[in-house]
């Protein structure tokens, strides 16, 4: 992510280089290195973006809720383990931007999403949309906000039971209770009763 001169943020793909050892990243934006910093961002937005796109569905919220996880974290850097990875304690972060975005605007309503365009082939992206799209559209439909913000971190993002657990504020067995949950009435929502 990088701010052009508006200050509106403007996401790149992330970098094809190899990532580079986030505590040294860590300490070198400590020491006041500004490219250090820039680089945790190029690393990590994307993620940071589609997580908030999540929560959201409205890009321009993710934007917003990006740029001030960044800050943020930007601001606090001084209180990361870096024995710790650093993308969990940014999720953690973001995570507590959209709900408190959610509780100022009072919104937790479903906002149509945004289609991907240059498909591939239409039959090829008939698919994708049907396997993709449906799945976390049912989800969101049939699910409650926590059980679906569970769901997407433990197999959006793929992160762990433990890592799940630890952005979402809970313990792991809550997870995969939350999970086990979100299964079944997923399960009962594609079932004719």
């Amino acid at each position: 992510m990088t701010f052009s001169q508006t200050g509106s943020a403007e996401f790149a793909p992330p970098s094809p280089e190899p990532p580079a050892d986030e505590a040294a990243l860590v300490q070198a934006t400590l020491a006041e290195d500004p490219r250090a910093f820039e680089t945790i961002v190029r690393l990590h937005s994307h993620r940071v973006f589609g997580f908030l796109y999540q929560f959201t569905r409205h890009r321009q919220d993710a934007e917003d809720l990006t740029q001030q996880t960044f800050l943020k974290a930007y601001q606090s850097l001084h209180r990361f383990d870096c024995r710790r990875p650093l993308i969990n304690w940014l999720l953690t972060i973001a995570r507590h931007n959209a709900l408190n975005h959610f509780r100022s605007a009072r919104k937790w309503e479903e906002v149509p999403e945004q289609t991907a365009s240059a498909a591939p082939s239409p039959a090829r992206s008939a698919e994708e949309k049907d396997l993709s799209e449906n799945l976390w559209a049912r989800a969101r439909r049939l699910l409650s906000p926590r059980e679906f913000e569970v769901l997407w971190l433990r197999f959006g993002e793929e992160l762990s039971t433990e890592e799940t657990a630890r952005i979402a504020g809970l313990t792991q067995t809550h997870v995969k209770v939350l999970v086990y949950r979100a299964r079944q009435q997923l399960l009962k929502g594609t079932n004719p009763p």
